[in-house]
């Protein structure tokens, strides 16, 4: 086994995916696993947003040949250097161990699928009753393309592969990868053809066009040959470039091996890159981090929930409560405003009425005042003039003798507090004397308009 090249620069992002939501879907890590005639070869690669890196690369020579734990002991050392000793493995079968067929089925939905293929299955392959097993991938909107392996081969290299110690996320082929991965960073090509050649000399062809969703192939001529069968098939222009698998992809540092590379990025990015996969589900292994993922969403997911549900929200609500609260306070401060002001004018002229009340009452009490000082001021006490105030009664004018009038004033229910407003004079003559006199009114208090 070769030591583990690590690359540590990453490899340059392609064209952006379909959509930013894609590209943010784009994380995870892969082990791919591409067995060849003699070697196997092994990639891990690491897909974040920002683009692949590849993390290591190795080869494990005529692994055929040595007993499964041995190499899988090194594997496990090649992935304990690169950091990810847990990680399961996508592995493609040899390319002449599969046969892949393309399968039109015009407005099949994708649950009904297997059930079409099971109808089928019989027709596409040339081993007779022999047990197959069978996966399939999304080619166009009325397209599929199956890929076909005995079942006792797939039984054989599960078992080769538990031997080793490595578990398997995935058994595929090597059109299903090249197809998953051309669609992880990029919009699916109108039109593409790609080739590889293994050590011995034999070429495997991969295209997509109008014609052919998917064509795979392998030929043991020369590649020239080949690739003009290819665009036959793929009713491409003889001049359509093929490029080789390793440029399909590109690259910082040294080139990791290119199937092995192609599945690692398939691999990495399972919420992207569909892959046909031979292995029931039941069977299939996942990487520690991966079983992770959904829990740790979910965690984020409550967190998220718990914040809103007892910060945001209240925050919010709060929030909405005070817009609300003012709102309506300045609704109704006009109509307060009216209302106080309409107080204000209820308390004024209830002291207006309150007083015009008092003056209807009054001429009838100055009236009784005047009856009163008329009894009581008789012959020969004559006044000159009587002022009648609201709570006071100011009288002048002359009398015999003045002195007893306080007294006989006093006496009236009328009047009280009586006094001398002037001193008491007495005429030339002297027979009367000249007074003036002010008497409070009884239970009476000064009122003035407001």
């Amino acid at each position: 086994m070769t030591a583990p090249e690590t690359l540590a620069a990453p490899v340059a992002a392609p064209p952006a995916p379909v959509s930013q939501w894609g590209r943010w879907l784009v994380f995870g890590t892969g082990f791919g696993i591409a067995m060849g005639a003699r070697n196997l070869e092994a990639v891990v690669v690491r897909s974040r947003p920002s683009g692949p890196t590849v993390v290591a690369s190795a080869t494990i020579p005529d692994f055929r040949n040595r007993p499964a734990a041995e190499w899988g002991a090194e594997l496990a050392k090649f992935l304990a250097a690169a950091g990810e000793s847990r990680l399961a493995a996508t592995v493609l079968l040899p390319r002449e161990e599969i046969i892949v067929r393309t399968l039109q089925l015009t407005g099949v939905a994708d649950k009904d699928i297997p059930a079409a293929i099971e109808l089928q299955v019989e027709t596409l392959h040339p081993y007779g009753d022999e047990e197959v097993a069978w996966a399939w991938g999304r080619a166009g909107r009325d397209s599929v393309f199956v890929g076909v392996v005995r079942k006792a081969l797939l039984d054989s290299y599960e078992t080769l592969f538990s031997e080793a110690g490595i578990g398997l996320a995935a058994v595929t082929f090597s059109s299903a990868v090249v197809h998953a991965a051309l669609r992880v960073w990029n919009a699916a090509p109108a039109s593409v053809l790609c080739y590889s050649t293994d050590d011995r000399g034999r070429t495997e062809i991969y295209g997509e066009s109008e014609a052919r969703p998917v064509y795979s192939a392998e030929f043991a001529i020369a590649p020239e040959r080949a690739l003009g069968v290819a665009r036959a098939e793929l009713r491409l222009a003889n001049d359509f470039p093929a490029v080789p698998l390793g440029e399909m992809w590109r690259w910082a540092g040294d080139k990791p091996p290119a199937l092995a590379y192609t599945a690692a990025l398939a691999g990495s990015a399972p919420l992207v890159a569909k892959i046909a996969n031979f292995l029931p589900r039941e069977r299939r292994a996942s990487s520690a981090r991966r079983k992770y993922i959904l829990p740790a969403i979910l965690t984020v997911l409550l967190a998220i929930g718990a914040l809103a549900v007892f910060v945001v929200i209240p925050a919010i609500e709060q929030r909405k409560y005070l817009a609300d609260l003012n709102s309506e306070i300045h609704r109704l401060e006009p109509p307060a405003a009216r209302a106080q002001a309409l107080e204000k004018r209820i308390v004024a002229d209830r002291v207006r009425i309150g007083f015009l009340d008092e003056l209807r009452r009054r001429d009838q009490a100055d009236l009784d005042v005047l009856n009163e000082l008329t009894r009581l001021l008789a012959p020969p006490t004559w006044t000159n003039s009587i002022e009648i105030n609201p709570d006071s009664v100011v009288i002048s004018g002359e009398t015999d003798h003045a002195p007893p009038l306080l007294k006989l004033l006093d006496s009236s229910p009328l009047f009280q507090n009586s006094e001398f407003a002037l001193s008491v004079t007495r005429n030339g003559n002297g027979q009367t004397e000249t007074f003036r006199i002010k008497t409070m009114r009884r239970n009476r208090v000064g009122r003035t308009m407001p």
